[in-house]
């Protein structure tokens, strides 16, 4: 449901689009564009001629926001091709449980060191390297951080 604002004006929601049953949502909204200048949005409105209702400066106004809105979800497509893109050439990558494990810590914990390996699985100092040295090699973690501070996150 649509509300007004202090001025009597409905928000910008009703500008959202729907092109063939499409769910364009999950791209974009031109709530966003209308919103981050609220002043640019008033003054547009107001740039209605009540007299001769010349919508010129307003409808500007509202075809500048599509164009940068569809500028931006043309953006966000193409990232999202190049990621699918390099996802197939790389492959099913098969991982071993514990593999599977170390990934899921950093998931959950943001990040995670050969300590934290060693603890949770038991296992030696080389062993523990050894899986990391796998991960880093499959293109999966990186190494941050720097002498005892030396951490593994996600790639």
């Amino acid at each position: 449901m649509e509300t007004e604002d202090a001025q009597g004006h409905s928000p910008p929601s009703y500008t959202l689009l729907y092109i063939h049953e499409f769910d364009v949502k999950r791209f974009f909204t031109l709530d966003d564009y209308y919103d981050s200048d609220r002043i640019a949005y008033y003054s547009a409105l107001k740039s209605v001629n009540q007299k001769t209702l010349d919508l010129t400066q307003w409808l500007e106004y509202f075809l500048e926001g599509v164009r940068v809105s569809i500028l931006r979800v043309k953006e966000r497509v193409l990232q999202l091709s190049l990621e699918r893109q390099k996802q197939r050439e790389k492959g099913q990558i098969a991982l071993t449980e514990r593999q599977m494990k170390i990934v899921e810590f950093i998931q959950r914990n943001g990040q995670i060191s050969s300590g934290d390996i060693q603890k949770t699985f038991k296992i030696s100092r080389q062993a523990a390297y050894k899986e990391i040295k796998k991960l880093i090699e499959q293109d999966i973690i990186e190494r941050s951080g720097s002498g005892k501070a030396i951490y593994y996150v996600l790639k």
